[in-house]
């Protein structure tokens, strides 16, 4: 075995506890012999505790089942604790404990045995009670009030029952010894080697049972001294390398999936360090209830210099790594295709062209929405690729540009539309946002969606002289809190403002760039 920190503390407390115990000796064999069996029963209980309370973390019921085994086995030594000689809390005869110790001690043999067959597979915990309460009653019946459990002492010391009970409980052990060694790589860490010691003990335990002929004895001694030992080992093994060493492995890998996902999160999303004369730009990313899958939202800004600014928010569909490289792949892709000088009908022409490229699913689509501002932040040209369309905030008004969105990417082979153009009014701030913000409950327990009108009457709150950072946070809480619940999709918003005024504001004026009367090329 290796002698690792912790089975080096292990051995230390098991030592100091055998040495406790046999000063308990030297005053009193009661005295020990209580302290032996109460070591052993807590031992049994707290197996049983962690097991049932890590359940759900389980991917089988091995230490369930041993749980309940062990507690059944902990209930009966303690019948043959308060009946032992010099306590007889239920009967005068000294027979009746030590068949009770038989009796459980056959138990939790068998009981090794078929928490085998639990390894990888689940148990009906109902039946298993039951089975397992059947026993105790039957076999305390058998002792105490039906009185035809065979007889364990005499005058002279154990009948050969008694012996021959021992005898069969090892080779009981013995074989649970050979079917766990069969099934060792599904045990967790070093739990085959712990069982294996622990039950070596047992055995060794139940032989020194055979030899004693009256309870204050050496072979009786030695026996509950290897009877702690097993109890110790077989903690060890179910509790701490079966139960808590994975859940505390578990959590590290959650701590650490949940690090790299942020640290994923903030690669796919970009941080947008635009800063373009006239333009504030202002983003926020908020992932979904499903915080370790990643999302195929993906959102940027490019400072084009003298050609202003350009934007795009974007959505694949589905949700993991797949989605989310496919999304920033096509991210990677319009910022290439924009800076490259192509125009809005062969970026969006490209971008299908890599989607259907990339994409593994044929049912995978992506929804669009591409903007460009002029560098005197007078002019704006959408392009909507079935996304939801941005909102202005302008003259303590409130509304969706009047863009006609295509088919999803990737859905069907829609010819593309020439992009709309419009003036921007003076003091003007443009809201883009992916689907996941309005897909939320309009109340709590509600079937309706919050929708893009509410969502309207939440942005009014930024239409005002300065708009931070914080302003998104408190309009992404308000719409979240509207629902009751997280998001459950991922969020992508992206704020573009005017910085300062103009002069004489301006009457917004939509037109197709396709009529002639402003040229279709941002």
């Amino acid at each position: 075995m290796d002698w690792s920190r912790e089975n080096r503390l292990t051995a230390v407390i098991g030592v100091v506890l055998l040495a406790l115990l046999y000063l308990a000796r030297l005053h009193s064999y009661l005295l020990f012999h209580t302290l032996a069996e109460i070591v052993f029963i807590v031992v049994c209980l707290s197996v049983l505790v962690m097991a049932w309370s890590l359940r759900q973390f389980l991917d089988d019921d091995f230490a369930v089942f041993l749980g309940l085994a062990l507690f059944v086995v902990a209930a009966l030594h303690i019948v043959h604790l308060v009946d032992y000689p010099g306590l007889g809390l239920i009967s005068d005869s000294p027979d009746p404990p030590t068949q009770v110790w038989l009796g459980a001690r056959l138990l939790l043999a068998a009981s090794f045995i078929a928490a085998t067959f639990f390894i990888g597979r689940r148990m009906r915990a109902g039946v298993v009670v039951a089975c397992f309460a059947g026993y105790a009653a039957l076999l305390l019946s058998s002792i105490y009030w039906w009185h035809i459990f065979p007889a364990t002492l005499t005058g002279s010391g154990l009948t050969p029952f008694k012996k021959l009970g021992e005898y069969v409980i090892c080779l009981l052990f013995v074989l649970a010894i050979v079917l766990l060694r069969r099934k060792r790589a599904q045990l967790p860490y070093q739990s085959w080697r712990l069982l294996r010691a622990a039950l070596v003990a047992t055995i060794f335990s139940e032989l020194w049972f055979t030899l004693y002929h009256s309870a204050a004895t050496w072979p009786n001694l030695i026996g509950h001294l290897l009877l702690v030992v097993s109890a110790l080992l077989i903690f060890r093994a179910v509790v701490d390398d079966g139960l808590a060493r994975p859940h505390a492995l578990a959590m590290t890998n959650l701590r650490e999936a949940e690090s790299m996902h942020r640290r994923l999160e903030q690669a796919l999303v970009p941080s947008l360090p635009v800063e373009h004369e006239g333009l504030d730009v202002l983003s926020r990313y908020r992932p979904g209830e499903h915080h370790l899958e990643l999302s195929g939202d993906f959102i940027d800004v490019l400072d084009r210099g003298e050609a202003g600014v350009a934007i795009i928010c974007g959505d694949v569909s589905g949700h993991g790594p797949r989605p989310a490289a496919l999304g920033a792949m096509l991210r990677a892709s319009w910022q290439a295709l924009t800076v490259s000088g192509a125009t809005p009908t062969s970026i969006v022409e490209s971008l299908r062209a890599v989607l259907e490229r990339e994409r593994k699913d044929p049912l995978t689509y992506a929804t669009l929405c591409l903007a460009w501002i002029d560098a005197r932040g007078e002019e704006v040209t959408l392009l909507s690729v079935a996304h939801p369309a941005p909102l202005l905030v302008a003259g303590h008004e409130v509304t969706p540009l009047p863009v006609v969105p295509m088919p999803p990417l990737g859905a069907i082979d829609w010819p593309v539309e020439e992009p709309m153009r419009m003036t921007l009014p003076d003091g003007w701030r443009l809201f883009f946002y992916t689907d996941g913000l309005i897909e939320g409950r309009a109340t709590p327990g509600s079937p309706e969606r919050f929708g893009e009108k509410r969502l309207v009457r939440a942005v009014h709150k930024l239409d005002g002289d300065v708009v931070v950072r914080d302003s998104l946070d408190r309009l992404l809480a308000d719409v979240e809190a509207t629902s009751g619940e997280p998001f459950a999709d991922d969020v992508a918003v992206i704020l573009v403002s005017q910085a300062k005024a103009r002069g004489p504001a301006k009457t917004q004026r939509p037109h197709d760039a396709a009529t002639g009367s402003a040229q279709a090329h941002p």
